[in-house]
């Protein structure tokens, strides 16, 4: 029984049945593998010595071996004296002679062996390089299955490399040529069948591999850099006074930098007394300002860094030099996330070369120079991608256009396809079977199928060719991705590019000769760019829609053919088809009501009788309008010369949504090429997984109460009042410590048990393993997630979050209801604001559907971490500016989300550069039954996290939405939902 499987799980009646064996191909066999290879084609006379070489030593060994056999035998059968049998004496005689011959031919042969293994050796280089490239491509099919490549099929690539590159009698420079060609061909064939997302990833794994081959990257350097920090909190040294340009998160974060790896030695020293900054290519990461007050002379050290002496206390500066261009990047990924692509594309170059950050071609024409009759093409699809039209303009120009068959596969297909298959292998026509993954019953069938083309009696026209189309799926069938030629194919990225695909697909006749004339040129260009806005602004995430919806070219297609059907009497009736194009053609995918209120405000922008007036702007900059024009060659020139970068300002977002999104970028990659690595290490700090986990559940343990006791709280606030109903929010209380002890229950079991399996005192379960390598990588177990509140956050933020939320709850039962709740505090915040309103409608006799809050915001500012601080040393946090209020309840500890707070003008600011969530004031949320809302007031979204997006609940809203806030504001409306502005409950730090 064999399987593919890098690591198979049988039932235990069958592993307790059979020997598991490993065949999988290891570095050191693989390198051993290729530079047979390489010596063959490049020096086979060395080859053909060294095999004509080992069969003559074993063969000779064989013929000691026999000598051996023989003496023993006639040993054994003697009779008598030994020395009375002649023939006895004579075989010893002659097998001491044939022994001493045997000895010194072996003994030569050994000699010739180490220097024909001294002249392999020189080509080791390259099949070094190829073992490194073939594991970092196996390891591709962690991220996608559909990245899958066979040895054989990477073998091909690498002899075809040494075959056809050029010539040269100068060992160097033909080893360069041979490193160079091989990395390039391979990046080039793997590259091409990863998505975009992947390609960094990729040549990335591929630069760092690479390095670590030549011992120029430390494993524990490449540890700290992808795994980060261990989730272990400990106590650090005060921020300088001094260091006013510091906050306290990127401080201790200097702090544990320095502690871990000790490269950055020093740092936090000079961050007091001199310039900290590197560069990474173009990009400057200054970790404190070039001039400063209290900075100090530094002496240019010497070009050997070991023989360097200074005094103690002294700082060292000129850390460009000091560090590698390794731990600069390390340092940029810490300190400047939103940099880190920008970054690793640099170190890329700087290592490689410009090819390995760029597209590898995917042109038809060359793909189809790799195919062969037993060979298939796999597109592999991304939503919105379709490869047809350019297959069959491909088809057109090899005069094959008649001669392809296509078939869109589905349930009842499969028959259909074999039969078309059947008929063009003997007439050599292509076929071409789209959307595989919709024929999951028939992959079995089609695997067989094309196993049979390799077939030494498959009978196959030469010209017939097989052309596949799947998006991403795990039973499509591994034999046909590991020996198949794969290319990606995803819809353009980028404004322009998308404005060039909507314009191709445009007709003269339909665009230039309209009733309308300008003014339908101007509609047209207009939905076509509101197509790509609402496309491209769904790489901000949540800032631009809480649901990343697939939005089609179909969908503008239908909203250009109403527009011509509701216009062919030359009027243009703006309310219907804004309500048709907002509310049907594309409000049709929107589930969520906050990003139906997006997708109006951002038509709008686009659609409106406004639109075609002469000098209407897109955006606040001159770069993006209609043009005075009927002229569909026009509006493509147009188009060509837009931006490739587009800036934030045309999706009416800030530079601080363009962070956001290149930060978020930034850590998918990290965490892509995460999920890839062994889990044997964590950090640079030299503690084994084991030691790691085992120590942060006891300091879990021992921070954590074993339960809140609801018996402990204040008896008055349970008592009833003279109708006999119990305070709301004592209530709201009681459930809260409910839901809390469940969630302790969880973590303490889980723990518990986890310290027992590494002491090997309990199994290691699959659950236990999951959050065994959770608390590795510092992400929140799923078994503790699914128990918890929404967060986002980190293992070792989440765990002082929950210990600041127990001690909100602790305080709470012991001294009574705070003066402010802090409102991120909550396990379901819907809760207390249903408690708030109720205890107002108990108060004054109303119904409880018709109060409305009012929302007050205080000159005042109230961090939860402070107050616990305080009351952590028995001391009250309470400043006397602000008293309990009589009715209604103030709340704290909420961020803003793509805005700031004016304290001067006590309303919404837009976001001030580089700072992303500033908290938002105390607010009191006072009950009105009578309220009207002002109309300066921006209904803000409140979410629990920065996600924004739940499941639908049976409210209507989302499971992370908690209440509309009416904010003060002196903008209008608009202006702050197209920058998806909204309130949060924590962050995700």
């Amino acid at each position: 029984m064999t399987s593919k499987l890098s690591n198979p799980h049988y039932m235990p009646e069958i592993f307790i049945k059979v020997t598991i064996i490993n065949f999988t191909v290891t570095r050191l066999g693989l390198e051993d593998q290729l530079l047979a290879d390489v010596t063959r084609l490049e020096r086979p006379d060395l080859e053909e010595q060294r095999n004509a070489l080992i069969m003559k030593i074993n063969a000779d060994k064989q013929k000691l071996k026999d000598i051996e056999d023989k003496i023993l035998k006639m040993l054994f059968h003697s009779e008598g004296n030994i020395l009375d049998d002649e023939e006895l004496i004579e075989t010893l005689n002659d097998s001491k002679v044939m022994s001493k011959e045997i000895n010194i031919r072996l003994k030569e042969a050994e000699e010739t062996e180490q220097k024909i293994s001294k002249a392999r050796a020189k080509y080791l280089p390259v099949a070094t390089r190829g073992s490194v490239i073939y594991f970092v491509t196996a390891d591709l099919s962690e991220i996608d299955p559909m990245y899958q490549y066979s040895l054989k099929y990477f073998t091909s690539l690498f002899v075809k490399v040494i075959e056809t590159s050029e010539k040269s009698s100068d060992l160097e420079k033909r080893l360069q040529i041979l490193l160079d060609g091989i990395t390039l061909t391979m990046y080039n064939n793997i590259g091409r069948g990863l998505f975009e997302r992947h390609k960094v990833c990729f040549s990335f794994m591929l630069c760092v591999e690479i390095l670590k081959q030549q011992e120029i990257v430390t494993p524990d350097e490449w540890n700290f850099f992808i795994r980060g920090l261990p989730p272990l909190e400990k106590d650090r040294p005060k921020k300088p006074v001094q260091c006013t340009f510091l906050d306290e998160a990127t401080w201790n974060l200097l702090v544990d930098v320095e502690e871990t790896m000790s490269e950055y030695t020093g740092i936090t020293n000079d961050i007091k007394l001199c310039p900290v900054h590197v560069n990474v290519g173009n990009y400057k990461l200054e970790l404190n300002p070039s001039s400063f007050q209290g900075y100090v002379p530094v002496a240019e050290p010497p070009e050997d860094l070991s023989t360097e002496e200074l005094p103690p206390g002294a700082p060292k500066g000129y850390w460009h030099r000091r560090l590698n261009a390794f731990q600069r990047l390390t340092l940029v990924k810490y300190f400047k996330p939103e940099a880190l692509i920008e970054c690793l594309s640099t170190f890329v170059v700087e290592n490689l070369g410009a090819e390995f950050v760029e597209n590898p071609p995917t042109n038809l024409p060359a793909l189809y120079q790799d195919m062969s009759k037993s060979i298939p093409l796999i597109f592999v699809l991304s939503s919105g991608s379709d490869p047809m039209a350019a297959f069959l303009r491909f088809a057109k120009e090899r005069d094959y256009e008649e001669r392809v068959h296509s078939i869109s596969l589905g349930q009842g297909q499969g028959p259909v396809a074999e039969k078309l298959i059947s008929a063009a292998l003997k007439s050599g026509d292509w076929v071409f079977l789209q959307n595989c993954h919709l024929a999951k019953s028939w992959m079995l069938s089609m695997e067989e199928i094309i196993k049979e083309f390799s077939s030494p009696d498959a009978e196959i026209h030469e010209d017939f060719r097989l052309f596949l189309s799947s998006m991403p799926a795990p039973f499509f069938p591994v034999s046909v991705l590991q020996n198949g030629i794969k290319v990606t194919s995803e819809p353009p990225k980028g404004l322009r590019s998308n404005m060039r695909r909507a314009f191709g697909e445009l007709s003269k006749s339909d665009f230039e000769d309209h009733i309308l004339k300008t003014d339908w040129c101007k509609i047209v260009f207009g939905i076509c760019f509101f197509h790509a806005v609402v496309l491209e602004r769904r790489k901000f995430g949540p800032l631009a829609f809480n649901i990343p919806y697939e939005f089609a070219d179909s969908d503008r297609e239908c909203a250009i053919d109403n527009f011509k059907l509701f216009t062919a009497d030359g009027v243009m009736p703006w309310d219907a088809l804004q309500f048709i194009t907002a509310e049907i053609t594309y409000g049709g995918r929107v589930t969520d009501e906050w990003d139906q209120r997006v997708l109006k405000v951002v038509l709008n922008r686009f659609f409106r009788p406004k639109t075609l007036e002469a000098g209407y702007l897109y955006s606040s900059s001159d770069l993006y309008h209609a043009l005075e024009s009927t002229s569909l060659d026009s509006y493509k020139e147009y188009i060509e010369q837009l931006p490739i970068i587009d800036p934030p300002e045309i999706f009416d977002m800030s530079q601080n949504a363009n962070i956001s999104y290149q930060k978020e970028e930034a850590m998918t990659i990290i965490t892509t090429i995460l999920e890839v690595q062994p889990r044997l290490m964590s950090g640079g700090t030299g503690k084994s997984s084991n030691d790691i986990v085992y120590e942060l559940a006891d300091l879990v343990l021992s921070k954590l109460p074993e339960k809140l006791d609801i018996e402990e709280a204040l008896p008055e606030m349970f008592e009833p009042d003279s109708k006999g109903r119990i305070n709301s929010l004592s209530t709201v209380l009681s459930q809260e410590v409910t839901r809390f002890n469940k969630l302790l229950e969880v973590i303490q079991t889980s723990l518990v048990n986890i310290k027992k399996a590494i002491k090997g005192f309990a199994v290691m379960s699959e659950q236990l393993e999951a959050i065994f390598d959770a608390i590795v990588v510092n992400n929140v177990p799923t078994m503790w997630a699914d128990a918890a509140y929404p967060s986002l956050k980190p293992l070792g933020s989440w765990v002082k979050d929950l210990e600041l939320r127990l001690q909100f709850i602790q305080r709470w039962m012991e001294v009574g209801q705070p003066k402010s709740f802090w409102m991120s505090g909550f396990f379901f915040p819907q809760g207390f604001i249903t408690g708030s309103l109720q205890n107002f409608a108990r108060k004054y006799d109303v119904p409880i559907d018709a109060l409305k809050f009012r929302f007050e915001v205080l000159p005042h500012y109230r961090a939860q971490l402070d107050v616990a601080t305080e009351e952590m040393a028995d001391k009250e946090y309470d400043d006397n500016a602000y008293q309990t209020p009589d009715d209604g309840a103030l709340v704290h500890g909420l961020y803003i989300d793509s805005a700031s707070w004016d304290d001067d003008k006590m309303v919404l600011g837009d976001a001030r550069h580089g700072i992303m969530n500033p908290p938002m004031p105390v607010m009191h949320l006072l009950p009105d039954p009578e309220y009207e809302p002002e109309e300066d007031r921006y209904e803000c979204p409140l979410y629990k996290t920065a996600e924004r997006a739940g499941t639908l609940s049976t409210t209507g809203h989302s499971t992370n939405f908690v209440i509309k806030c009416l904010i003060p504001s002196d903008k209008p409306q608009k202006h702050w939902i197209g920058k998806g502005t909204a309130l949060l409950c924590q962050l995700s730090q």
